[in-house]
């Protein structure tokens, strides 16, 4: 079994080697060394989709928590229902992540 600094290190180089090709797929590259970086790309992805997902166990539903199920402001109830404080920012870390 790996400690979490050993995963996050991975996790650290993968996502260094994901920047890389996509850096690469935006320059000039003749076809069979776009089509090789492509190929890298994909491998990296869901090496990395992988890691994470042994890494960090805990997956959050999509439809559960997208930004549309929340609801913020006045409500007839004493609480307003929001289902994930951290939902703001989700869209931030794609954008971090590449997506």
């Amino acid at each position: 079994m790996t400690s979490i600094d050993d995963a996050l290190s991975e996790i650290r180089s993968l996502r260094s080697e994901i920047w890389r090709c996509r850096r690469l797929l935006k320059t000039d590259l003749p076809g069979a060394e776009r089509e090789a970086v492509e190929n890298r790309l994909v491998e990296q992805l869901s090496a990395f989709e992988r890691l994470l997902s042994t890494a960090f166990p805990l997956t959050l539903s999509p439809k559960r928590y997208s930004a549309k199920s929340i609801t913020i402001g006045q409500t007839d109830s004493l609480e307003a229902p929001i289902d994930n404080a951290a939902v703001a920012s989700s869209s931030s870390f794609g954008k971090s992540m590449g997506g």
